[in-house]
């Protein structure tokens, strides 16, 4: 694999960066100084774009550039940032292609690596910086604390260059099971473990009326639409149908190998049973949430590791006798299971060759590193979020859901550089429903299938062909199944089409990236 050097520049410059960085001058809010500028000065502009991530508290402000949060960061760093564009959760792939076609970038952009489908062509065509030059020259906070393994990631590098600043995940295999508790004692149930385990919990929800209300109104699991959040019994099979496996010097997608059939069985069961909620396929973000938390009718799910303590505080908000258990995946033949281990890096952020002031992106995210900015992203404004005896921050911690959606917007959406207030020990240690959140990661650490094709870009073939891939004609030939329109034994046949159609030449193209990726 191609490994990145920075290149050496002179200790003048080096200093020049490190003193830019590491003012704390005191500044007006609303209308900061820039790090490092004389009083009075204009404070250097940054225009940012980044996702919502389907944060309720984001989503609901009418101007986010009015938040306090974002005032005081302004205030905090010297920079005047400015969020836009938001792009709504919601289509985000396709408002990225659409911001990139429009040409209208902020100065820097938010994405989910410079490899895929909708980052990759800016790359390919000269419409992102690389940035070895800046980071060297501004950049001694990132170039500490970003390890060289997530600087090496396909998602931030490409030949040699760098053209991404990555964001750290915490939690690889972030997507576990939860499960109410509160039901599983309710029919004093054991927690399952296998596949054949689960299922016969599921069937005691359906037909044990768990919330006790005499209704057959209990949807044993739910998802949403293409296997999102519905994907952990391929797991015990190890075939996530968005993964690849390595196997016979080739690297093929897990959805034409021969175990996507055994779980496509469970799949088909499950549906046909209603232990799988029968709208899944078609069920969207808001609708699955209501029945989840709105509704409390919903005994199984899968979410991230990081945040079990806001599930538990929305599902109690109209299920107050609700509890949750994060629990294993169910294993398989093997013994093993749990959903794709993902990558080291979560976001990318990456600076449009329009940016005339490249070195002012730099700079903010270099200062995310500094103290004073780790202060604010895990504690909040102090006076308001948390007040100091001493040298320890007494923190407020959230005590309703509207207290916890407000915590995520300094705990996570203007945190770029990752969730790291779950580092945090004294942080961690005084929360509510501390020890939920630590199991739930330790589960999630402790689980997990290999997937080959880990940050593998968009390759040729598959833009060209985007039916190849999961969501496409796999997806119609399994909803066709679990449904009961198509049996299994056409499985051969949907596999030889699908190779006749691109496959093949996708594999080879796959095949060859994972050599040269991997195997240097």
């Amino acid at each position: 694999m191609k490994r990145i050097i920075f290149i050496k520049i002179s200790a003048i410059l080096l200093l020049a960066g490190l003193t830019g960085c590491a003012s704390n001058t005191e500044v007006k809010e609303g209308k900061p100084n820039p790090s490092g500028a004389a009083g009075g000065e204009q404070a250097p502009a940054l225009r940012i774009g980044q996702t919502t991530a389907g944060q309720q508290y984001i989503e609901a402000s009418p101007d986010i550039n009015k938040d306090k949060y974002v005032e005081k960061i302004r205030e905090l760093s010297g920079i005047n940032i400015r969020i836009d564009p938001l792009i709504p959760w919601q289509d985000y792939k396709q408002k990225m292609n659409l911001l990139f076609a429009g040409g209208d970038l902020p100065d820097l952009l938010q994405t989910q690596g410079i490899n895929v489908a909708e980052v990759a062509p800016a790359v390919d065509h000269g419409a992102l910086l690389p940035l070895n030059d800046l980071i060297e020259e501004y950049g001694p906070n990132l170039k500490k604390n970003i390890p060289e393994e997530a600087w090496n990631s396909p998602k931030v590098s490409k030949d040699g260059k760098i053209y991404g600043i990555p964001q750290s995940m915490f939690v690889r295999n972030d997507n576990v099971v939860y499960v109410r508790k509160d039901w599983l004692d309710a029919l004093g149930l054991e927690n399952p473990t296998t596949v054949d385990d689960y299922i016969e919990m599921l069937r005691a929800f359906k037909e044990g009326d768990p919330n006790g209300n005499g209704k057959p109104d209990e949807i044993p699991y739910s998802g949403r639409a293409n296997f999102a959040f519905t994907n952990i019994f391929f797991g015990a099979y190890d075939v996530i149908p968005d993964g690849w496996k390595y196997e016979d010097d080739q690297l093929v997608p897990n959805f034409i190998r021969p175990g996507i059939k055994d779980a496509l069985e469970v799949y088909k069961l499950l549906y046909q049973e209603k232990l799988l909620d029968n709208e899944f396929m078609v069920q969207q973000g808001k609708d699955w949430d209501a029945k989840i938390k709105g509704q409390g009718t919903v005994g199984m799910w899968q979410h991230a590791a990081t945040y079990p303590d806001k599930w538990l505080m929305e599902v109690q908000a109209n299920t107050p006798s609700a509890e949750i258990v994060i629990l294993p995946a169910p294993v398989g033949p093997d013994g093993k299971g749990g959903a794709n281990r993902g990558s080291s890096v979560g976001m990318v952020y990456v600076i449009p060759k329009s940016n005339e002031n490249p070195e002012i992106a730099i700079k903010y995210l270099d200062w995310l590193f500094s103290d004073e900015a780790k202060q604010f992203l895990t504690y909040g404004m102090e006076g308001q979020n948390y007040t100091m005896e001493g040298n320890k921050a007494i923190y407020k911690y959230p005590e309703s859901q509207e207290e916890i959606y407000e915590e995520q917007m300094y705990n996570i959406f203007l945190d770029y550089m990752g969730q790291r207030y779950l580092e945090n020990q004294d942080f961690m240690a005084g929360r509510n429903q501390g020890e939920l959140i630590v199991e739930a990661m330790t589960i999630a650490n402790n689980e997990g299938r290999v997937n080959d094709g880990l940050d593998m870009p968009a390759l040729p073939t598959m833009q060209a062909r985007p039916e190849l891939a999961y969501d496409g004609l796999w997806m119609q030939f399994a909803a066709k199944v679990i449904t009961g329109e198509e049996s299994l034994d056409g499985f051969n046949k949907f596999v030889e089409d699908w190779k006749k159609r691109g496959g093949n030449e996708l594999i080879k193209e796959a095949t060859e990236w994972y050599k040269e990726t991997y195997q240097k």
